[in-house]
């Protein structure tokens, strides 16, 4: 039984809706993705929209449901049975939503040897996977921004060539994968990786209402529906059949509408003055303008129907533009004040409790938020360098996991992830005896054939940024460049794709300001609105960031964690009643080198802090920084981590005092 929310009860999201919609119209607009907070109907939107997609006709004995007239969309065997002069059995299928779960190994993405035949009869059988389900139909990945990367890539393939092509397991197979590609996901858990998100014709940004009545009026729809689903959805079949004949009707139309070409002249224009990158801008534009003007009646697409097509293309294709005014008014839902709200949302956020920014009689770092490129070097602790190419760069490694993709196979005691093809070539050279002994029935195979499958998956990383905000790093110079070197990491991890956390101490204790997210602007945010004063807990910060990598350990068992202390070093506060200061900074330093945790320790005092400078003579001065830097480098050592001063972090910019004395020099 049917229990699905109609879709035509959504309350709001026009634009949700709206874009849905569009690619329901058009199969060739590549995909919907729709970005929200929790809570704003999403997945029940996309899962609503099957009850309306239009019905297709199909090969019924087709795995793919090849278009019966369509020759040059078949497979290769419908296709080679029209060129003997079969006559294809056909049938009127509904388009339906393919769920691509997040836990899909490749096997199930693109398909497999068919294990139960291959034991039985011995020969080597595709079985199609959820591309070859998708075909001609809705594939929705939710929370698609936490994709594995190696999933990632085959979408991308098979949706620049709408095809699956498989070469694996002894098996080479092409067919048709041609799907309409929508995905959903939350922004405070990531972006998006920037090639799949050019693949998205469409994108809408939602939330949740801020409208009183439409609120109520949600809640109590909702109410009705869990109470009973069946009355409920009875109360909306005539609209529900209405929208499904009118998206009937808007595909019949679609080949018919055309675009003026002074619309596409304006659109391309507007694409080169916003620099959206590539022509999918461009191209996607018409696409889209001519699927809502379909789905509106219209056989030629309208100005009107140009913008709303912008509204939905360009903003996601634009970098640098904080405000986008394509589309205004054409959804009758303020686009652009909505988007703006969100961002407001998100600052806020970001914010964290005021009462820490206060706190200690903190002030906000100075001003400066420029960042600087970071060398990818720089970050890459001698303790462990292997696994620190893994995590900065990415690069996939060898796990016995079964998420990861198939790279070759080996013999094992036990054997949970089966590799057919490597077990099937073991058993194959012992079929004559073992038939002889009387076991007849296909292919046989025992314990000591079967291989395990050896995958290879891109490394999970978590950077952990330990910031000093006490009042020791309060001076101008070392106060800015230790903001400026914080934000230029954050920039980093966001370029090689890593979650961050950021934990600061000061005061009197330590707290977590960014929990582990792959949001870097949330992120880059906090840390701008970072204030700075008091004291220097130095020890509750190590053990802050000890137990956050701790738990997020315990989470993900294939976590590579990389700790990063920004500290002048300095520590006045006792972590343990009637401790030490000091001793105790050094007691939670050496937590991380007992557990292998790589750590990088950034002296953001050296050459920066010219508080010696001013208050002892010059010769006393020299020998208190002498003093810092060796217990630096000590604290470093019990850390087991690298020692980076801060002044000497690779950059592709100079600091500004460096500037203006080359200048000087330069004069």
């Amino acid at each position: 039984m049917d229990v699905s929310y109609p879709f035509t009860a959504i309350v709001d999201q026009a634009a949700m809706k709206r874009a849905l919609l569009v690619n329901a119209v058009n199969p060739d607009v590549s995909g919907v993705l729709v970005r929200g907070e929790r809570g704003t109907g999403k997945s029940t939107a996309v899962r609503a929209l099957t009850e309306v997609l239009p019905e297709q006709a199909v090969v019924a004995d087709c795995p793919y449901r090849c278009p019966p007239n369509d020759p040059d969309r078949m497979c290769a065997t419908c296709l080679t049975r029209v060129e003997t002069g079969e006559d294809l059995p056909t049938e009127t299928r509904q388009m339906r939503v393919v769920d691509l779960p997040l836990n899909a190994s490749e096997d199930r993405v693109v398909g497999s040897i068919d294990l139960r035949t291959a034991v039985r009869e011995g020969s080597h059988r595709f079985e199609p996977g959820l591309l070859a389900e998708a075909n001609r139909n809705v594939l929705y990945v939710d929370e698609v921004n936490l994709l594995d990367d190696h999933i990632v890539d085959v979408l991308l393939d098979a949706a620049a060539m709408g095809e699956n092509i498989v070469e694996r397991e002894g098996v080479s197979v092409r067919h048709p994968a041609e799907f309409v590609l929508v995905g959903t996901m939350n922004p405070e858990e990531g972006g998006l990786r920037p090639q799949l998100l050019d693949r998205f014709d469409v994108v809408v940004d939602v939330r949740a209402s801020d409208e009183v009545d439409e609120r109520v009026e949600i809640a109590a729809q909702r109410e009705r529906f869990d109470a009973d689903p069946e009355a409920f959805r009875a109360t909306y079949r005539d609209e529900q059949r209405a929208l499904a004949d009118r998206l009937r009707a808007a595909r019949d139309r679609l080949r018919d509408v055309t675009v003026p070409e002074a619309l596409l002249r304006d659109a391309s224009y507007q694409a080169l003055r916003q620099r959206a990158h590539g022509m999918r801008a461009d191209i996607a534009v018409e696409r889209v303008a001519r699927s809502i003007a379909a789905l509106d009646g219209a056989t030629a697409a309208t100005e009107a129907h140009v913008k709303e097509a912008q509204y939905f293309v360009f903003p996601h294709r634009v970098e640098g533009v904080p405000e986008m005014s394509f589309g205004q008014g054409a959804l009758s839902m303020g686009g652009d004040e909505e988007s703006e709200a969100g961002e407001d949302d998100d600052d806020s956020d970001a914010d964290g409790d005021d009462s820490l920014d206060t706190e200690a009689g903190g002030i906000p770092i100075a001003e400066g938020e420029g960042s600087y490129t970071v060398d990818r070097t720089a970050i890459d602790p001698t303790k462990d360098r292997t696994m620190r190419e893994a995590l900065a760069r990415r690069t996939p490694s060898r796990v016995d996991v079964s998420s990861g993709r198939y790279v070759r196979s080996r013999v094992t005691e036990d054997v949970d992830d089966v590799a057919i093809d490597a077990t099937v070539r073991a058993a194959a050279p012992h079929q004559r005896r073992r038939t002889e002994r009387g076991r007849r029935d296909g292919l046989v195979i025992e314990p000591r054939d079967l291989r395990q499958k050896i995958r290879e998956r891109t490394a999970r990383a978590l950077v952990v940024f330990v910031v000093d905000a006490s009042g020791s790093v309060m001076s101008g110079r070392q106060m800015m460049e230790t903001k400026r070197g914080l934000l230029s990491l954050v920039e980093d991890a966001y370029r090689a794709r890593d979650r961050v956390a950021v934990v600061v101490f000061r005061g009197e204790d330590a707290f977590t300001l960014v929990e582990p997210t792959r949001n870097h602007r949330m992120a880059r945010d906090a840390v701008s609105q970072l204030t700075v004063g008091g004291n220097t807990p130095l020890a509750h910060g190590l053990v802050e960031a000890y137990r956050l990598v701790q738990r997020e350990r315990r989470r993900d068992r294939e976590l590579y964690p990389l700790v990063v202390v920004l500290s002048d070093g300095q520590s006045n506060v006792e972590y343990r009643e009637d401790g030490d200061a000091k001793e105790d900074a050094f007691r939670a330093a050496a937590l991380f080198d007992e557990d292998d945790v790589p750590a990088v320790f950034v002296d953001t005092g050296y050459e920066l802090d010219t508080t010696p400078d001013q208050i002892w003579t010059e010769r006393k001065a020299e020998r208190m920084k002498r003093r810092r830097f060796e217990r630096n480098l000590t604290l470093a050592e019990t850390l087991g981590a690298d020692y980076l001063p801060l002044v000497d972090l690779p950059r592709d910019a100079t600091l500004p005092a460096e500037r203006e004395e080359i200048e000087g020099q330069a004069v």
